[in-house]
């Protein structure tokens, strides 16, 4: 799962980085963005365990908030124990769904 680097996207106009997605910056409206990558560890700052997830996912459903380089933060799910914040983690991401191990 673990990648070398995240890709994620930076706005030509603000510098905003966001996650890769269709449609203008989150921030400014801009329409040009480029590409960027940051490393996949990170920092957890928030950790919860659902036991009646949505439908779709598995209970527990576990998910992590997880700051990567230059302060973007990613939620995740977690498979296999759930980490404590400020557990250091590594992000990968299969299609529109991030992962922290």
């Amino acid at each position: 799962m673990a990648d070398a680097v995240l890709e994620m996207q930076r706005c030509e106009s603000c510098r905003a980085e966001f996650t890769p997605r269709a449609g203008p910056c989150p921030r400014c409206g801009g329409l040009l963005s480029e590409r960027t990558s940051v490393e996949p560890t990170g920092r957890v700052l928030a950790a919860t365990q659902l036991e009646v997830p949505a439908p779709g996912w598995t209970a527990p459903h576990r998910i992590v908030l997880v700051e990567v380089a230059r302060g973007i933060r990613l939620l995740c799910v977690v498979r296999g124990a759930l980490p404590a914040t400020g557990d250091e983690v590594t992000v990968g991401r299969d299609g529109a769904v991030y992962s922290a191990v």
